[in-house]
Formats: structure tokens, sequence, C-alpha cells
């Protein structure tokens, strides 16, 4: 399970925020976030298993950022895996191969979602956000994401059914009341690298177990990066990245 939180509309200078932890087994080979060649004027990691990412960004025709996130599935059996199946960070990458937010939506709803097993995917541009999953019997669903503080794991958006937003979201609005106060990007790395780093859990620790915290350590499975991005009002975007569990990697510009 990832963490991915979204701050819209909270800040003239930065309308647009994106924090995120990744979650993933240790030894899945990753690259981190760089300038892709293929698709061009794209900024983002590589997941060298799949060829797929789980976090991107471009700034072609106006600001475009993707995330992608593994989906717990509930209400009915996971899809089989089969030879037509693909990677869920195609999905992601293949959006992002768009100038901007319209051609990426249109490429997602153009898809047969049920290759891919359940996911969660934010998609965002200058005017609008969204989040698409596959995750219900009845197709694919499309979530708007209002002004202010989404917070996405592998459920709904602010789904209180997480364990882990018991404790995220009150911190989580601690930075969205520093970007309504004028905060400068490097108060926000601050603040942002605090939270993503959290090893709290306001949830019972025996029923959360350690995915009740936003910074995850288990033997073979944790928070492997963190990420922070900004887009400032003229549609600049300023990128910061922990190539390592934020609890103890620094967020550095990239």
């Amino acid at each position: 399970m990832c963490t991915l939180a979204v701050f819209r509309g909270l800040s003239a200078r930065y309308p647009l925020v994106v924090a995120a932890n990744r979650d993933e087994f240790y030894g899945r080979p990753t690259l981190p976030p760089a300038p892709l060649w293929e698709p061009p004027g794209v900024t983002a990691g590589l997941d060298l298993e799949a060829n797929g990412t789980w976090f991107g960004f471009r700034n072609s025709s106006g600001p475009l950022v993707a995330g992608l996130l593994n989906r717990r599935q509930e209400n009915f059996p996971p899809r089989p895996r089969s030879a037509g199946q693909r990677s869920r960070g195609l999905l992601c990458l293949e959006a992002l191969a768009h100038d901007d937010f319209r051609g990426a939506l249109a490429s997602v709803e153009g898809q047969d979602l049920g290759r891919y097993q359940s996911f969660n995917l934010f998609l965002a541009g200058p005017e609008r956000a969204v989040v698409i999953d596959n995750a219900s019997a009845s197709g694919p669903r499309l979530t708007e994401l209002g002004a202010g503080l989404s917070v996405l794991t592998g459920l709904d958006v602010n789904d209180p059914r997480c364990p882990r937003l018991a404790s995220a979201v009150p911190r989580f609005e601690e930075v969205a009341e520093l970007l309504a106060g004028g905060a400068d990007a490097e108060e926000l790395r601050c603040a942002t690298t605090t939270v993503l780093a959290d090893h709290g859990a306001d949830a019972n620790p025996d029923e959360a177990g350690p995915f009740g915290r936003l910074c995850v350590h288990t033997e073979e499975f944790g928070t492997r990066s963190a990420s922070l991005l900004l887009v400032d009002a003229g549609g600049r975007t300023e990128l910061f990245h922990a190539d390592g569990p934020p609890c103890r990697t620094p967020l550095a510009p990239l």
C-alpha cells in the first residue's frame, strides 16, 4: 500500500501540491525519478521489473501529473493472471505520454481496464484532478477531487477504513495550513518530510500493524521512496525526492 496526498487550491503560490510515499518489496528493482527518453518530456521513476512507473509528471502544455497505487480488492475475487494482463505502471506511464490532462484521461478511459490488477490512478492537470479505479465489479469509476486535501491509499479517497488515515490526515492537514498561510518550498519540504517519515499510528497497533503507519518497515516490504511535487501559479514544477525511506533519507531537489 502506498500513500498519496493531494493539496488543491489552497495556495496562490502553489495551487497543486502532491506528496507521496511508495511502498514496495525491497527486492523489486527501480530507478528514481529522472527525465525519460520515452515518453519524451516525462520525468518519472521506472520499475525495472515491468517497465512502468508509480509517479511522474510532464509540462508540455501545462502540468500533467500521474500517480499509480495498487488497490485492495474487497468485493469480488482477484482477477486471475493471464497472458493478456498488463502492468499497472504501464497505464500510468502511457497516460503521461499525452501532452495534456484531456488526452491522458481519454487514453485511460479508452482502454480495457480489466486487463490490469486492481488500481487507483491519480491524474491532475491545471484545472482538474481525478482518481480512476477498476476495483468495482460494475466497471471503472472516476472520482473528481475538489479543492482542499485528498488522501489516497489502497481504498477510496479519504476512506476511513484505511488504518493509516487516522494518523495521516491530521498531519497532512498541518501541511495544508502551511500552504494556505503562504509557505515557501523549503517550509513545505521540511513539513512534508516530517509527515511522510511518521512511524506513529493513532489506530490500535495490534489491529493496524505496520501498515497503519505512513513510513512502513517490514522484513521484505516497506517504504522505498518519497516524493514532493510543487506546481506553482505559472505552471512550473519543482520535485523533491528521497530515494529511500523518508525517515532516513532527506527529500532533496531534483
